[in-house]
């Protein structure tokens, strides 16, 4: 029998990584969706304090389930708990971005991760590292006046087709880059969420994490039927 009390005292050994940014009014959006409403209901002098939130599913640090974009796919609450702790491959696109924000991350980048690294391991959460965090909570520094790197279709095919992987996640708020979605089209986000695997969206603090070897995190409420909501996320670095 597995000692499971040993594992944890092993795991709390390990650095831990928050992964997820802290959301508020204001947070940045896609431009159709509108912005956070917060009231108080009770406050101290009534015993306790009460916030009322409004906002959409795709808000902050968020997870999209494949009924995001694909009907009859999996909404939240048939997201399965097995799927939330898994081990973590990062893609460093940093240089890349920092020469061309429209960058698209293809299979080359893959391939080169993998030449270093070897095969990324079967139901893995493969997460895209751009910098884009930093530009965060700033509106127009995240949207850049629609030049944001993101994935293309040729990296996922690899990684769902080749390597049976479970997840992918990126620091921009869109799956595809700017330039993609400008030309009328969502060819990555929809072949990820197609093929049965979920998302993460604006993750943070990827900058701390190795790219092998650590255990990602990732965790959200359970909606009946959602098609998403924040979610928080953190890695267990070794």
């Amino acid at each position: 029998m597995t000692d499971l009390t040993a594992l944890l005292e092993q795991l709390r050994g390990c650095r831990w990584v928050d992964l997820t940014h802290p959301f508020a009014p204001g947070t940045p959006r896609y431009h159709e969706f509108p912005d956070e409403e917060r009231r108080k209901l009770f406050d101290y002098p009534d015993g306790f304090l009460v916030h009322e939130y409004r906002h959409i599913g795709q808000w902050g640090t968020h997870v999209d389930p494949p009924s995001h974009f694909i009907a009859g796919g999996r909404s939240l609450d048939q997201l399965p708990v097995t799927e939330m702790i898994l081990p973590l491959a990062v893609l460093d696109a940093r240089a890349h971005v920092e020469a061309d924000p429209d960058f698209a991350a293809g299979a080359e980048l893959v391939e080169a991760h993998e030449r270093e690294h070897g095969p990324v391991p079967e139901r893995a959460f493969v997460a895209l590292r751009t910098a884009w965090s930093e530009r965060w909570p700033d509106q127009d520094a995240v949207s850049n006046g629609g030049h944001t790197p993101g994935w293309h279709v040729s990296a996922l095919e690899l990684l769902v087709e080749r390597r049976g992987i479970a997840a992918i996640g990126h620091e921009t708020t869109d799956t595809d880059p700017s330039a993609t979605i400008a030309g009328g089209s969502i060819p990555a986000e929809t072949y990820i969420l197609e093929r049965d695997r979920w998302q993460i969206e604006a993750l943070a603090g990827l900058d701390g994490v190795p790219e092998r070897g650590a255990l990602m995190v990732a965790a959200w409420p359970k909606p009946a039927g959602g098609s998403g909501f924040p979610a928080r996320c953190f890695a267990i670095v070794p």
